[in-house]
């Protein structure tokens, strides 16, 4: 007997339900999962989450395909490449010291504070650059 190509709703949902859990577990904040069908319009899912910052608003990343497996397959395969929770949260760590860092040469903090910071940042991006710790 052929394997069918149809997915039910439940199936949909299932695998839409799964989605939040495995981007927190990437270190996405507060994600929002959806897919969609519309009328006279494409299936489409879509990933939203905060914007990072003292910014208001989401960030979102759209999907479209044909059918809601290929939606759902390109969905889960966006999360599996997206980097681990210890990287996400380096380089949200070192985006956030690049930008204390030009607030203070904005604002002409002595370079007292500032070198030891851009130093810092120095070491930080060398030891990202060469890490061989195993995957």
């Amino acid at each position: 007997m052929a394997k069918s190509n149809t997915m039910t709703i439940a199936d949909v949902q299932k695998r839409v339900d799964a989605m939040p859990a495995a981007l927190s577990a990437k270190g996405v904040r507060r994600p929002s999962v959806d897919f969609a069908i519309r009328g006279n319009e494409a299936p489409q899912g879509y990933i939203s989450w905060p914007k990072e910052g003292r910014f208001t608003g989401n960030e979102y990343k759209f999907f479209k395909a044909d059918t809601a497996a290929e939606i759902l397959d390109a969905m889960e395969g966006h999360i599996a490449g997206l980097p681990a929770i210890e990287e996400a949260r380096m380089k949200e760590f070192m985006t956030a010291l690049s930008d204390v860092i030009e607030h203070g040469r904005q604002n002409g903090i002595d370079v007292e504070f500032i070198n030891p910071l851009t130093e810092a940042m120095k070491r930080l991006s060398s030891n990202i650059l060469t890490d061989q710790r195993a995957a």
